[in-house]
């Protein structure tokens, strides 16, 4: 019975970790004529506190002095580190390299999270959730195109669901983000994590 109890108590326990959604509360749609791949304002700055993105490595800065200077997964000569965006409490860096994948590093550049090629054009919505896309192309054109939140701590994704076949370069801003389409469009939901 001992053993039962056990076993229940943690297929309870993971049920109640991974029964998360993302549920879009409400939405706006406005034209949107810029470039949706640079629309999102990558956040490298908190308080006192710099990162500077040289694209072969990052460089942090406090009060104007560098204090670290680090290329945390060591990338080849043909990648960049890209879509770098500090966490909102200033402590974490996200960035994404072409060969590797989204990582988040401390500040002194020390791997906390390797999330793989799990998303791209990935930003912060909170301290422990990052937004990103999925997508896929002919070479030229966009074929497919989903929202995903993800979890930092776990890797697990939660679709975001939207009425548009094709939904781009999410811009996280808790608890909103926008994503833009095809049709030259600026989308805004509010979103909303329940169990």
């Amino acid at each position: 019975m001992k053993k039962f109890l056990t076993i229940f108590c943690v297929l309870c326990i993971a049920h109640c970790a991974f029964a998360k959604e993302v549920v879009v509360v409400q939405k706006t749609t406005e034209p949107y004529l810029g470039n949706a791949s640079q629309a999102c304002e990558r956040k490298l700055i908190h308080k006192n506190i710099e990162v500077v993105n040289h694209l072969k490595y990052f460089e942090v800065k406090k009060d104007g002095k560098v204090i670290a200077s680090f290329d945390p997964v060591n990338i080849d000569r043909n990648s960049l580190y890209i879509w770098a965006e500090l966490s909102p409490n200033g402590k974490m860096l996200l960035f994404s390299t072409s060969d590797q994948g989204v990582f988040i590093v401390n500040l002194k550049g020390k791997i906390l999270y390797k999330l793989g090629k799990i998303a791209r054009a990935t930003n912060w919505w909170n301290n422990r959730y990052i937004v990103g896309m999925i997508d896929e192309d002919d070479g030229d054109n966009f074929t497919k195109s989903d929202l995903v939140m993800i979890d930092i701590k776990t890797g697990r994704q939660m679709p975001i669901e939207t009425e548009e076949g094709i939904a781009l370069y999410p811009c996280a801003n808790k608890p909103y983000i926008e994503y833009f389409t095809l049709d030259d469009k600026k989308h805004t939901v509010e979103l909303r994590i329940e169990n």
